[in-house]
């Protein structure tokens, strides 16, 4: 329903909550307990935070209640009729208006401060004129614009009674511009606590946002990753701030090594990793405080050769780690391309040694386009700082848009160099048999092939 407030309500900065007191005449129709379908009315009930659109009939009569239907939306009893006929008796016998008195209470966030702000606001272009944040555990974090900041007071004290989950209201002074990634920001209203716990992809988290940095807008896109992940993957996180890929992806039970350059969002992380365990959660995760350039370097690229040497060496690995994969991530998206100009040295050496390895490499790498064919960008961007990789090893995905023309993009390159044996490898004979004493960690290919069988091998008898 929309109500309609008062002009004395525009410019207001301190809240004054009386003002927003008015009565409506609202459209009622009483009807039987056992015939009452809210579920079934709801694009005709009066809908409004706070007010109950059943009411019971006190304390005369419990077999029926009361109805409140919306006033832009039925006008008189023929209304009713027309799009609800099953009560027709009802409606004949009981349909009148009632008078309904409106406070602050039954406002939303959106129409307070709707009612508040000048009309002239954002005329010259669109700006967050305060209905726009984000939820962070208990905190509502604002990105207010100048021409709003004289309101900033009186928007923070109406979400903090809007949302009784909401303690602290922030607003963020500047842009992200150190090299930790996290942000000034300032406490408007609530209480001065940033330490925070939220929940995402089955974990829970715990950091300071006032001195990490996190964006709960992308949680999908996290979650979409995470789905891809499997048990005994190796994940390596180079900008991998308080966990939200590598926590879930321990959980899974994949084996991770996380990076980042800010010590506050390593201590974070190493306390997530810690306390969101699981009986699938990997023994096995490494948290490093390193340039994201000598992470690569002296971690993740060692890793990697030892990791695949060590399965090419061991037939039973092969066999048990053959579905599996190596994945990067880098979600840094204003420079994260630029980091992959490690990459040709490594990819260029041993080369002999690496044609045998067997897991694929994917490295997940975020990139911010302002290009009309953000696709067509990014790949020749790529292009540049790996000069050997072809159009069918990158594959771009629309992530969100963070601003009029600018896309986050997620750029998946496989940059395998190595022949995978086992996915190429032909079963040429009629039957294969495979001796294993642990069929469980036979990859699911072998289930789609045929003429393949898996038996435990005979035990010595003495």
């Amino acid at each position: 329903m929309h109500l309609k407030l008062p002009l004395s309500l525009k410019g207001m900065t301190t809240l004054d909550r009386d003002q927003f007191k008015q009565t409506i005449s609202v459209p009622y129709v009483n009807i039987p307990v056992e015939c009452i379908q809210s579920s079934k009315w709801k694009n005709y009930l009066l809908c409004l935070p706070s007010l109950k659109n059943v009411r019971d009939l006190q304390p005369i009569l419990k077999t029926h209640k009361q109805v409140l239907f919306d006033p832009d939306i039925i006008e008189n009893k023929e209304d009713v009729i027309k799009k609800i006929p099953s009560i027709t008796k009802y409606v004949e016998e009981s349909f009148d208006f009632t008078p309904l008195a409106i406070t602050y209470e039954n406002y939303s966030i959106e129409q307070v401060i709707k009612a508040i702000l000048p009309d002239d606001l954002g005329k010259d272009r669109p700006i967050n004129t305060g209905s726009g944040y984000s939820l962070i555990g208990h905190i509502a974090h604002f990105n207010l614009k100048d021409a709003v900041l004289p309101y900033k007071h009186i928007i923070a004290q109406v979400v903090l009674d809007k949302l009784t989950h909401v303690k602290t209201v922030v607003n963020k002074l500047h842009e992200i511009d150190s090299v930790y990634r996290n942000f000034e920001l300032e406490i408007i209203a609530g209480e001065p606590n940033t330490i925070v716990k939220c929940r995402e992809s089955k974990a829970i988290f715990q950091f300071d946002f006032a001195k990490v940095y996190w964006n709960p807008r992308l949680s999908t896109e996290r979650e979409r990753i995470v789905n891809v992940l499997h048990h005994n993957d190796l994940v390596f996180d180079v900008f991998a701030g308080v966990g939200p890929f590598v926590v879930p992806a321990s959980m899974l039970g994949c084996t991770v090594y996380a990076n980042d350059i800010n010590p506050e969002s390593v201590k974070w992380m190493t306390i997530n990793l810690k306390t969101n365990r699981t009986k699938k959660s990997s023994n096995e995760y490494h948290v490093f405080n390193l340039d994201g350039r000598e992470f690569l370097r002296t971690i993740v690229f060692p890793r990697i050769e030892s990791y695949q040497k060590e399965i090419a060496n061991d037939n039973e690995k092969r066999w048990c780690l053959s579905d599996n994969k190596i994945i990067i991530l880098m979600n840094l998206p204003d420079i994260a391309l630029t980091f992959l100009d490690v990459l040709p040295e490594w990819l260029s050496e041993n080369i002999e040694e690496k044609q045998q390895w067997i897991l694929p490499i994917h490295i997940h790498c975020y990139t911010f386009s302002k290009a009309d064919n953000p696709d067509e960008d990014i790949r020749l961007r790529l292009k540049t700082i790996l000069p050997n990789i072809n159009d069918n090893q990158i594959s771009c995905r629309f992530v969100r848009q963070v601003a009029p023309k600018k896309d986050m993009i997620n750029n998946c390159a496989n940059v395998s160099s190595a022949v995978h044996q086992l996915t190429s490898f032909k079963f040429s004979c009629e039957r294969c048999i495979v001796f294993c004493h642990d069929l469980s960690i036979l990859p699911k290919r072998l289930a789609s092939v045929g003429n393949c069988f898996a038996i435990s091998p005979p035990t010595k008898t003495s």
